[in-house]
């Protein structure tokens, strides 16, 4: 691989020494002009500075070092990009011809496993035939044996039906005499029987209706002094209830006031607002009122203020009064 860059090399040196020597006769050199005089002829010449053509040599020299340290140095770089590059390739080619090989070795086993399978397969096939047909052949024998009992049986069962079904028939003729008679003897009682029951029933009626009728009279004189004395009873506690509720707004409206911090220019206005109570006293829900902006708001402010209103532990005052309306006027 070195042979080609070398000659490169090489070459780009040629190149440089034929630079060189162009440079150096670039140089201006005038020619001798000669003049026709009486006295001897007079050279003219430039002298040529070799201090300038000795720095302008050394100068392409050193340009031609680092232009071959450069190249070198790309070379070098070439050839280890071209190393890694190889050395990755042949990794690659060595896993994937490992790779390969595992799906071979996958493959080659699948096949065998296949094979097994299929093999035990035809052979468990085979087992199950011959263990059907060995079945097939006892069920038939046993099938054979049971027919051959079943009709012995049969025979047996039918000589003793016949013997059974004689037997029945006298039986039978005597019972049958038998309960003719006691049914003549029962038909004739039991005549006797609903004729006397028809009797107590008609009695039993007569004073069950008269027995119900005087209960249907009482009951319906408690049910009216039950009735009055309920009407009563609910009268006064729906007072004592409507009572109760108007202790428990103003004990409300009493504390709102005591809350309530109230500006001079809110005098003579009012607000009517609405409150959600729990039954231990604390407000749920303050609505947004109807009236004065500034009444409301200020109210609003109040009952939240108080956290908790009093109320009544009876739960049929606390059910009138868990929605509660209020007018609120500042005083």
């Amino acid at each position: 691989m070195k042979s080609p860059f070398s000659l490169s090399i090489v070459i780009s040196i040629l190149l440089h020494a034929v630079l060189f020597v162009a440079l150096v006769w670039s140089v201006d050199f005038e020619r001798v002009k000669l003049e026709p005089t009486p006295s001897a002829p007079i050279i003219n010449a430039t002298a040529v500075d070799i201090n300038q053509v000795t720095q302008q040599v050394e100068r392409i020299k050193q340009q031609q070092k680092d232009r071959t340290k450069q190249e070198q140095q790309r070379i070098a770089k070439a050839e280890k990009e071209a190393e890694q590059a190889r050395k990755k390739r042949l990794a690659e080619e060595k896993r994937i011809k490992q790779l390969e090989l595992e799906k071979r070795q996958q493959e080659d086993a699948k096949r065998k496993a296949d094979e097994q399978a299929r093999r035990a397969k035809e052979k468990q096939k085979l087992e199950q035939q011959k263990a059907a047909k060995a079945e097939a052949e006892r069920k038939k024998k046993e099938e054979q044996r049971k027919v051959a009992e079943a009709a012995a049986v049969a025979a047996e069962a039918e000589r003793v039906r016949k013997l059974e079904e004689q037997r029945k028939a006298e039986q039978a003729a005597k019972e049958a005499e038998e309960a003719a008679r006691k049914a003549e003897e029962l038909r004739k009682r039991k005549e006797e029987e609903a004729r006397v029951a028809k009797e107590k029933a008609a009695k039993a009626e007569a004073e069950r209706q008269r027995q119900a009728e005087i209960a249907r009279q009482e009951a319906e004189f408690e049910r009216l002094m039950q009735a009055e004395m309920a009407a009563e009873a609910n009268s006064r506690h729906q007072r004592q209830v409507l009572s109760e509720v108007d202790k428990y707004r103003a004990l409300i409206m009493s504390t709102i006031q005591r809350n309530w911090l109230i500006e001079p220019s809110m005098l003579g206005k009012q607000c009517q607002i609405q409150l959600t109570l729990a039954s231990s006293g604390f407000v749920t829900n303050i609505g947004d009122g109807k009236g004065d902006a500034a009444v409301c708001d200020s109210a609003r402010r109040a009952i939240k203020k108080a956290v908790s209103l009093p109320v009544s532990k009876d739960p049929d005052v606390f059910e009138k009064m868990k929605k509660i309306t209020l007018t609120l006027k500042p005083e």
